[in-house]
């Protein structure tokens, strides 16, 4: 147990210490180049995901409470291959537990209106208070017709303090179309309406409801959808699916950084460079003036011969010049870690480690003494398997070394 508890401190010490020399070699090299998606695409991706969506948040907003989330993330298929790790939020639904309550409420049942003592002879449709007056509504509809049926009940809440009338209004009381309406002074004495309990929402009911609300509505998936990315992180929420899509449901392109749009969605902020791209520096020529200069040395012989050298120097503008400069690495470990950081954060191991490093290792075995009534006092002794202990500390600091390694310095690859 010592030699492989020594063997990890080395494997550690190594990670530590010799691999962040290699982690620049490691890891994605910028050049200059982003791999985005288009809002157009983001869009297209978003809408063919809406079903599948509507299928994953209506379980949950008929099941729980609190926020809800439905992330589409980055599935195992293709999108490795282009440097994108698995699991990365692309684009998410999101509801606040707010919106989750308006949602049940709005697509379950509502429960019945009575007024204790008075028995109607069709329920109440609707009751309110609004400055100090209660409303009691027994009709509304849009034909005068409808509502005839209701008005045997006007006696029966003319005895219960109520004062009825036939209206058509727009805001007092605050519906539209034909109704029958009673009203009383909100604290008058005497019985008031009250509501029974509704019947919670079926997932069903949720389904329907979201689904048939439009675009522009506060709760539709539409108005509560958004792109995440690489430049965003994920809205934590309390109860949340994760939808995978493969990178054929979101055709994305490699562009220069300085071309993407406020609107494209990033998935790799640190892109390698097209294929064949090259980079080519061509410096300003030096102006030089073009000269060219002769020299004749004449020689005479012992022998009376002459002998003629003739020298000539030639000085030329000289013509531009290209080099072909390769890609290199720009950014700084700092840099790459927050890169890596960015890139892990929608995937959930982030917050496992966060757990992790709140553990508290025990520095005694325990001890527990069980008393019963039939079998009398037993103490159960941890002392005999301290070294399985030992076992299960070292394989999760490995295992949290190992996903913590992965993060630092192997990020998307």
């Amino acid at each position: 147990m010592l030699a492989l508890y020594l063997g990890l401190v080395e494997i550690l010490s190594y990670t530590l210490v010799v691999l962040p020399a290699y982690s620049f070699q490691v890891s994605s090299s910028y050049t200059g180049y982003v791999r985005v998606a288009s809002s157009a695409a983001t869009a297209a991706m978003i809408s063919a995901q809406r079903s599948a969506t509507l299928a994953s948040i209506a379980p949950l907003v008929s099941s729980a409470s609190g926020s809800m989330a439905v992330r589409m993330v980055a599935g195992s298929v293709g999108w490795p291959a282009l440097g994108i790790v698995a699991g990365m939020t692309l684009a998410m639904l999101y509801y606040n537990a707010t919106q989750t309550a308006a949602i049940k409420a709005a697509a379950g049942t509502p429960g019945t209106w009575s007024i204790p003592g008075v028995t109607l002879p069709k329920p109440l449709v609707n009751s309110f208070v609004s400055s100090g007056t209660e409303y009691v509504i027994l009709c509304n509809s849009a034909q005068s017709g409808d509502c005839t049926a209701y008005g045997q009940g006007f006696s029966l809440l003319t005895s219960a303090g109520y004062s009825c009338v036939v209206s058509i209004s727009n805001t007092n009381p605050p519906v539209s179309g034909y109704f029958l309406a009673c009203t009383k002074g909100a604290t008058a004495s005497g019985p008031h309406a009250v509501q029974a309990a509704g019947t919670p929402a079926t997932s069903a009911q949720v389904s329907t409801y979201i689904g048939n609300l439009p675009a522009a509505d506060p709760n539709s998936i539409e108005s509560n959808t958004v792109p995440v990315g690489a430049q965003g992180t994920p809205t934590p929420a309390d109860n949340t699916v994760s939808n995978p899509v493969q990178s054929t449901g979101l055709p994305t392109s490699v562009v220069p950084a300085s071309s993407v749009q406020p609107t494209d969605l990033v998935v790799n902020p640190n892109a390698p460079a097209p294929t064949g791209t090259v980079t080519t520096v061509t410096p300003a020529p030096t102006a030089t003036t073009g000269t060219s200069t002769k020299t004749t040395t004449t020689t005479t012989n012992p022998d009376g011969s002459v002998t003629t050298v003739s020298t000539s120097t030639d000085t030329d503008t000289p013509g531009p010049m290209s080099c072909n400069a390769g890609n290199h690495e720009t950014r700084t470990f700092g840099t790459i870690l927050q890169d890596h950081m960015n890139l892990w954060q929608g995937t959930g191991l982030l917050s496992a480690l966060n757990l992790l490093k709140n553990l508290t290792w025990p520095t005694a075995i325990p001890t527990y003494t069980l008393t019963s009534t039939l079998l009398g006092t037993y103490t159960l002794d941890f002392s005999p398997w301290s070294g399985m202990f030992a076992a299960i500390r070292t394989i999760i600091i490995a295992i949290a070394s190992f996903v913590a390694y992965r993060i630092v310095f192997v990020g998307s690859q």
